[in-house]
């Protein structure tokens, strides 16, 4: 081999080992760089941070809860553990959802009806319970519609829910304004699609209860590119009314307000009693989940399981058998 061919080789060996050195030195220095940027990151924010909270109105709302138990239930925890456990989660989703507003929650039952006593202490601490006067515990739910007449102008919503209902939606408030603002239809409310979970799967129970469920086309209003229709099925144990609705609700003289209306007299308390003067939507099937609430139970799931309705959902495709590690 030739010294000129020699040279040559440990010319460009050495270029090439400047050319990686450089790069080495670069990555470090980008890595140091970065670190730094970081480690500033506080100091930065420090800096321009702002000096005070924005103040924000807290909205009022006015939550009340039907509930009723048996006698047996209420005497005795140990029989009545799954109602204290619904009512619980029930009162947390109130609280959770809520925390940003300013929350007034009443218990509405009977005497010897109910399982409050055994209720967490925070809870209690948190709660109205008013015992009405004997009636038929299938007629409570009706009693509340009058809390919420004699508070109407002590309160921007009024929230009815039953004691199995879960809400988790911190932005429920945003929504239903969005709603009752770009609608369209002055007398059109929002109801939630109520679903329960059961061995990893999620049902909308109101849709699959009585198929087929049918969805009004003609009257569907879409808002930021979320669709909401009237349905066949409106129930969802639970609505939530402003101010303005509530005060409508009262001028309309509330003619069904104790009056079963097609269905059981919970169904008509928590929805049919409505329909006299609201149209009722809930989200289209296009977007199920935008506006929902859990029932804390597995019955109607059991009752009528339907896996391949298009109102089951699941995470996991259930079609194919677990796979198996190798150990």
């Amino acid at each position: 081999m030739s010294a000129e061919h020699n040279t040559r080789r440990k010319v460009m060996h050495f270029i090439f080992l400047q050319m990686a050195l450089l790069q080495e030195i670069s990555r470090v220095a980008t890595r140091y760089t970065k670190l730094m940027f970081f480690y500033q990151r506080n100091r930065i924010i420090n800096l321009f941070k702002e000096n005070e909270q924005p103040e924000k109105e807290r909205a009022k709302v006015f939550a009340a809860v039907a509930h009723i138990t048996s006698v047996e239930e209420s005497n005795n925890p140990e029989k009545g553990a799954a109602k204290i456990e619904r009512l619980r989660h029930t009162i947390d989703g109130l609280l959770t959802s809520f925390a940003h507003c300013d929350l007034t929650i009443t218990i509405q039952t009977l005497p010897n009806r109910h399982v409050t006593a055994y209720l967490p202490e925070y809870q209690l601490k948190c709660i109205q319970i008013q015992e009405g006067p004997e009636c038929d515990p299938m007629f409570v739910e009706f009693r509340l519609q009058e809390e919420f007449v004699e508070r109407v102008e002590k309160f921007d919503w009024f929230l009815f829910i039953e004691d199995d209902i879960v809400l988790y939606d911190a932005f429920i408030l945003e929504k239903l304004e969005n709603f009752n603002r770009q609608s369209g239809y002055e007398n059109a409310i929002l109801y939630p699609n109520r679903f329960e979970m059961y061995q990893g799967t999620k049902r909308y129970i109101d849709l699959t209860i009585e198929p087929p469920v049918w969805w009004n086309q003609l009257s569907s209003v879409e808002i930021e590119s979320v669709k909401f229709a009237e349905s066949s099925h409106t129930h969802s144990a639970f609505y939530c009314l402003s101010k303005s609705q509530m005060k409508h609700w009262i001028k309309s003289g509330r003619i069904f307000k104790n009056q079963v209306v097609n269905v059981g007299p919970l169904e008509s308390a928590a929805t049919f009693c409505l329909l006299e003067c609201f149209s009722i939507y809930k989200p289209h099937p296009s977007n199920l989940n935008y506006f929902e609430v859990r029932h804390y139970d597995s019955k109607y799931s059991k009752l009528y399981p339907e896996p391949e309705s298009p109102y089951t959902l699941s995470a996991v495709n259930n079609s194919h058998p677990p796979s198996v590690k190798d150990s």
